[in-house]
């Protein structure tokens, strides 16, 4: 069976899925979206010599606050500990979107240095947005 092949059949056993499969196909997106805007900020704005050096001198305007604020959330803990939030709201609740709150601050905490947070979170987010096993 060839990948398209196989991405054509997967995409039609989550569209018949109960519960929404477009859904959860719209969550798995817009982490994916989030986790690439993460690894931007991470890449060009946290770990950029140029951007620290810009900001130290004063040079890098609004881009320095939003840099700041990241290096100050995961340095504090409270990017961890929102994305551990997500994942106990997401437990407790069992809805579509806390599952894909769950996993979209997930991705971001893998990308932002909150490694054991986002894992938990992207894992739990993903396995509540699985389908239920079908009974044969």
């Amino acid at each position: 069976m060839s990948l398209v092949s196989r991405i054509r059949h997967v995409m039609a056993c989550q569209a018949q899925a109960p519960g929404g499969g477009r859904a959860r196909l719209a969550a798995a997106l817009v982490a994916t979206l989030v986790a690439t805007l993460a690894v931007w900020a991470r890449r060009d704005l946290v770990e950029s010599h140029a951007m620290a050096q810009a900001c130290l001198a004063g040079q890098g305007g609004a881009v320095c606050g939003v840099r700041a604020a990241l290096v100050q959330a995961f340095n504090s803990g409270l990017l961890g500990a929102l994305v551990l939030a997500a994942a106990l709201l997401a437990l407790l609740c069992r809805r579509a979107w806390t599952a894909a709150l769950c996993l979209t601050l997930g991705a971001t905490g893998l990308v932002l240095y909150s490694f054991q947070a986002g894992a938990l979170a992207l894992l739990i987010g993903a396995l509540l947005l699985l389908p239920a096993a079908r009974q044969s």
